[in-house]
């Protein structure tokens, strides 16, 4: 009796580690049994899961340090929008990337600022500066979009989007930028005093000033870095359309949190892996192009979305319980 009880036990807890990982081989396997043309697509979720990983890589340190941002989606939106200006302005790609990861620093260190030098709410400040980064997005693309010239346009493409390796069509620079970005930031957080702070910080707060840890440096360097990783991911995003669209920012931070807490990043912070954000991102495409494939209509997809945010946190709360317990 004693012998099945903890086989129970070490059971629930192998799900409870590897839960990802279970939810990605079963959404495998049913889209590749149940849905017409969903083997033919892996190469389409791959691809624009590394357009939007950045944005999940950002947001999961964010959420890692015990804070939420809101304002993602449209830091991205807004650092698309600054990069078109910029190419606009100097012919340069390079200055224009540039500008545009900047300005993603930026915006980070504006939320940042708002929550741990004015002791802000996160939900509230995130969401007030998600509001001022639309605005932003929705003025200079006039409700519309902007782009470059036409040769500074496909040259964009060109050189970033549509550049692949070993004509390999799943193993695009975009692609590549991502792996690179998944592994050091797994290297950071498993092997540098910052990850360890990241981490006792998201956890006990109070602990971490004991031992020393500034936790409100450590709260604004990860958002900081969560509005680089915006700035990247408006330039793939941009360079993948061709030019910045103002619905860019769109539902994008539903795709974000979602990822994350599928991927095991615990909402109250101090948890979370970058391999598991990496299939929470590959989850996330996996039920969108299932959905689009099945010609479900947009509204369908965002009711699904919705739906999804709010079961994946109630199953974060009962995971963290049942975890404690166990």
């Amino acid at each position: 009796m004693m012998e099945k009880r903890l086989s129970g036990r070490a059971l629930k807890r192998l799900l409870f580690s590897y839960n990802s990982v279970v939810v990605f081989l079963l959404l495998l396997l049913a889209g590749s049994f149940f849905i017409g043309r969903f083997t033919g697509n892996y190469t389409t979720i791959i691809v624009e899961s590394s357009m939007w990983g950045f944005i999940a890589i950002g947001l999961s340190l964010v959420m890692i340090s015990g804070y939420i941002d809101l304002s993602v989606g449209f830091q991205a939106a807004s650092s698309a929008v600054v990069l078109i200006l910029v190419i606009n302005a100097t012919g340069s790609i390079i200055l224009g990337v540039a500008a545009a990861v900047a300005a993603g620093a930026l915006f980070g260190a504006i939320n940042g600022t708002a929550i741990t030098v004015f002791g802000i709410d996160p939900l509230i400040a995130t969401m007030a500066t998600n509001y001022i980064f639309k605005g932003f997005t929705y003025y200079f693309t006039r409700n519309g979009s902007i782009y470059p010239e036409d040769a500074l346009r496909d040259a964009l493409r060109s050189n970033i989007a549509r550049l692949s390796f070993f004509d390999l069509r799943f193993l695009t620079l975009t692609v590549t930028v991502i792996a690179f970005a998944f592994i050091v930031f797994a290297f950071v957080m498993r092997r540098t005093n910052f990850g360890s702070n990241l981490y006792i910080s998201g956890d006990n707060p109070m602990a971490g000033q004991l031992a020393g840890i500034n936790v409100k440096r450590v709260a604004f360097s990860a958002y900081v870095l969560c509005g680089i990783c915006c700035g990247i991911a408006g330039v793939l995003l941009t360079s993948n359309q061709g030019g910045a669209v103002y619905t860019l920012g769109e539902g994008r931070n539903v795709f974000a949190i979602s990822a994350c807490v599928i991927g095991g990043v615990r909402m109250a912070g101090g948890k979370g892996t970058m391999l598991n954000v990496l299939l929470g991102i590959l989850i996330m495409r996996m039920i969108a192009t299932g959905m689009n494939l099945m010609f479900l209509p947009v509204t369908t997809v965002d009711l699904v979305s919705g739906a999804l945010l709010i079961a994946v946190i109630i199953v974060d709360r009962y995971t963290t319980v049942k975890s404690l317990k166990y």
